[in-house]
């Protein structure tokens, strides 16, 4: 699933290449919305994993899921029938954009998206500027105690954007239990965490492939595949640090597959 590194990329993007310009045509699973052709793209904005781009009076609202993905490229190679395949075609005067795969796709009022009730149960999204991880850890109080560590940094409601990568990597990182209760945690921790998770993201969005082990904020190519990562998709293979084996197992709900360290992550299952 694209994390929220990825999302905030997307909308650097747009904001660069499609702000500004008339809308030609609006498709959303397949029915054209002729009220918004002529419209201008206001802004494009990201929050945790969620897209926004208002067009007129409208706020398009986009949620990739596990497998959706994003392509943007000259609008004169969009056909009307390549636009109204897509889960979503923004084509504008000299640039479309188009989601393919993505489960949530919505055509809200602008005036009233701020009421939607999945959007506003969202936490603080980790990569804003105004982001306090303190705010986070007082969201997590709220979630039960027995809430397993790696569970809640996937809980969007406590903070938006972090994923299954980022989940796992800042958990090695710190040296953490992910199967640890919440309760067994101090909030000292939990806002070293938050934090952590904030930093590793915000190093993440350049023009690059994510990478936790390489600092690429100065370009270059860095490291290939596995290389990449500490634990994420790393079963199997030896610790980075002491050599064990690398393990995965699934928790949460809906189940997400988490990556750890049995030694250095104290307590590993």
């Amino acid at each position: 699933m694209p994390e929220g590194d990825t999302i905030h990329k997307h909308a650097a993007q747009l904001q660069a290449q499609l702000v500004g310009q008339k809308v030609t045509a609006v498709f959303a699973r397949g029915v054209e919305y002729r009220r918004l052709a002529g419209a201008v793209v206001a802004r494009v904005e990201a929050h945790g994993k969620h897209l926004f781009i208002d067009v007129g009076e409208a706020r398009l609202h986009v949620h990739l899921g596990m497998y959706g993905r994003m392509f943007v490229q000259d609008a004169r190679g969009v056909t009307t029938a390549k636009a109204a395949r897509a889960s979503l075609a923004v084509i504008g005067e000299q640039t479309a954009a188009l989601w393919w795969r993505a489960p949530t796709i919505e055509v809200l009022r602008s005036a009233f998206a701020h009421a939607h009730p999945a959007l506003q149960t969202l936490g603080p999204d980790v990569l804003a500027t105004a982001f306090d991880p303190v705010v986070a850890v007082a969201r997590a109080r709220e979630r039960p105690a027995t809430t397993q560590l790696g569970a809640l940094l996937l809980d969007q409601r406590v903070a938006a954007g972090i994923g299954n990568v980022y989940k796992s990597e800042v958990l090695f990182l710190e040296r953490l239990n992910p199967f640890a209760p919440l309760s067994s945690i101090d909030d000292a921790t939990l806002t070293r965490v938050y934090s952590h998770a904030r930093e590793l993201m915000q190093r993440n969005l350049g023009p690059w492939s994510r990478t936790t082990t390489a600092d690429l904020t100065r370009g270059g190519f860095g490291p290939r595949g596995s290389a990449r990562m500490f634990v994420y998709r790393r079963s199997g293979h030896p610790c980075r640090e002491c050599g064990a084996g690398i393990l995965a197992a699934t928790q949460g709900e809906p189940p997400r597959r988490t990556y750890y360290c049995p030694r250095c992550q104290v307590g590993g299952r």
